[in-house]
């Protein structure tokens, strides 16, 4: 049986392989109590899908109250002459508390799409 610390690198690494090939998931989720390591795999996961100076297709929710339907519709957008739109969603409590709509909806999420969660508790 794998520790949790072996599982977290195995995470980390399949996403650093992400990173570098060049093919992305639909869906990240970073979390727990290492918050460096969070932010540092975040900023590597914009860095690498959104350019720097590209604000159309990047779009943060952060907190409780984050609004569902506008990640979804978000979501649901072409990227703008890009090949992803990034929708980075922080601290929202949706994989501790549950958001039906959410867990509804990801099974259709676009290829283009990308959805980055950090949350510090699941």
């Amino acid at each position: 049986m794998l520790s949790l610390d072996a599982v977290r690198r195995c995470v980390l690494k399949t996403i650093d392989e992400d990173i570098r090939s060049l093919q992305f998931r639909n869906v990240y989720l970073l979390y727990g109590s290492e918050n460096y390591l969070k932010q540092q795999y975040k900023q590597k996961l914009k860095q690498a899908l959104i350019p720097p100076d590209d604000t159309i297709n990047f779009s943060r929710f952060e907190g409780q109250h984050a609004d569902v339907q506008a990640m979804i519709d978000l979501a649901e957008t072409l990227p703008f002459f890009a090949d992803y739109r990034l929708i980075l969603v922080e601290d929202s409590g949706f994989f501790k508390n549950g958001c039906e709509a959410l867990s509804n909806y990801l099974p259709h999420l676009p290829s283009t799409t990308v959805l980055v969660f950090t949350e510090s508790e699941i």
